[in-house]
């Protein structure tokens, strides 16, 4: 959706707190296992098991082995749900441990781990429907042979997809591909942006905060639909990840307007989450590079993977620059203020954070350095960089990760090598003046 900051609106972010969860496909696939399987049964009697047999494929060869595969069918679905969650848990504590805690919330939702736990759940009901549907003394011609063979088909598939599935756990642990998948999705989270002078504007009423929370995004197309074609000017105040206490200004306008059916446009949620979008995800790759970076980890190649995606990320987002003097808004509603989602407020912020943590590490601040002179480049020779701002705010921070990495180096060499990673990237040929 234009500009959307969550994916649906305040539906979707309902949708998200709700289906996305790691619970819910699996209570969907308890609930509708029970009249699928007693679908089956019904079948089973009403034709069914008569027209398997007559063709010789009854699928046990008497009631009291049926009975007795559905009773190991039943204990080892229960063994393998057992299973997948004590790997699931040892699994994401560990990755956990490494990589950070807000990731487990990705993990969680991804559609691989939350399928296989729905398809346990589904066959763990249905074979026990079915143990309770056989007399292991009942006469042959009476056996649900169909729901035998349904069973042993669920069964098949679910042993399938646990070894797929227990490879994508396995999977987890590999940093690179979770640091990869953060910025893939950063990276294809854009807002349409546009700016227009700063302006001074007398606000009539303001939207207070209604809790202390995080701002999970901003539905626009909500605020475009209340308020477009009422020749009035809206300011959002509060930009995603935002964290706001109650009564805290969510929303500024120039004109009187209902407070009700505003709130929906602008959800606060009790914690930082993937639903936050570019806000989140960028912090989260700084978290990643920091935690790496710790004594604790010590893990500087994780650091260096996380500078090449907040670039990857950064050159997606050039198009959401703003010079100084301007206020974004949204595409060409000029009247819709969105102060705060433009480069400069998400990124500003996480990459002062990410110097802090790399200053002392040279390897890193080098590699940190060369990629802001290859994204300022990037951005000077598309010609979307006029007035040279981008590449200033670019050389401004490459100029305090270089002194701060300087001051922190104990080897003249490294002192040496974070100047030469600087004049390459930024010297004085490269057209922009040095801020500090």
């Amino acid at each position: 959706m234009k500009g959307t900051n969550i994916a649906g609106g305040w539906p979707g972010w309902i949708w998200h707190r709700v289906v996305q969860s790691y619970w819910s496909l699996a209570v969907l696939a308890v609930i509708g296992s029970i009249p699928i399987t007693l679908a089956v049964l019904y079948l089973d009697r009403h034709g069914g098991a008569a027209w398997l047999l007559d063709n010789g494929l009854a699928t046990a060869a008497s009631a009291d082995t049926a009975k007795d595969f559905l009773g190991v069918a039943t204990g080892v679905n229960a063994a393998f749900i057992s299973l997948y969650f004590s790997i699931t848990l040892i699994v994401l504590s560990m990755a956990a441990s490494n990589l950070g805690v807000r990731l487990i919330d990705r993990w969680l939702e991804r559609r691989l781990t939350r399928t296989s736990l729905a398809g346990l759940s589904f066959t763990l009901i249905a074979s026990l429907i079915a143990m309770l549907s056989v007399d292991a003394e009942m006469d042959f011609a009476e056996v649900p042979f169909l729901i035998v063979g349904y069973v042993a088909v669920l069964q098949a598939i679910n042993l399938a997809m646990l070894a797929v599935a227990l490879h994508d756990l396995g999977r987890t642990m590999f940093v690179d591909r979770s640091v990869d998948n953060l910025g893939v999705d950063a990276a294809s989270r854009t807002i349409d942006l546009a700016s227009i002078p700063a302006r001074d504007t007398q606000w009539q009423q303001t939207l207070p905060a209604p809790r202390e929370g995080y701002i999970e995004g901003v539905d626009t197309d909500l605020l475009v639909k209340r308020f477009a074609g009422r020749n009035m000017r809206v300011r959002v105040e509060a930009a995603p990840g935002q964290h706001v206490m109650r009564g805290d200004p969510l929303l500024y306008a120039d004109a009187p307007f209902d407070e009700d059916e505003l709130k929906r446009a602008i959800p606060i949620g009790p914690f930082r989450s993937d639903s936050q979008g570019l806000v989140f995800q960028v912090r989260l790759l700084v978290e990643i590079s920091a935690r790496a970076l710790s004594p604790a980890v010590n893990d500087f190649y994780t650091a260096l993977t996380c500078a090449d995606k907040l670039a990857k990320v950064m050159r997606s987002q050039v198009s959401t620059w703003v010079s100084a003097g301007c206020t974004p808004c949204l595409g060409e509603e000029d009247w819709l203020e969105l102060p705060g989602q433009d480069f400069r407020s998400i990124f500003d912020d996480p990459l002062s954070a990410f110097r802090q943590a790399a200053a002392d590490y040279p390897s890193v601040a080098i590699h940190m350095i060369r990629n802001y002179g290859r994204v300022a480049a990037w951005h000077r020779d598309s010609a979307q960089d006029p007035d040279g701002e981008f590449g200033d705010f670019m050389r401004t921070l490459a100029t305090d990760l270089r002194d701060h990495a300087t001051i922190q180096a104990t080897l003249d060499k490294d002192r040496a090598d974070i100047a030469k990673a600087f004049a390459a990237s930024f010297g004085e040929s490269a057209g922009s003046k040095e801020t500090r």
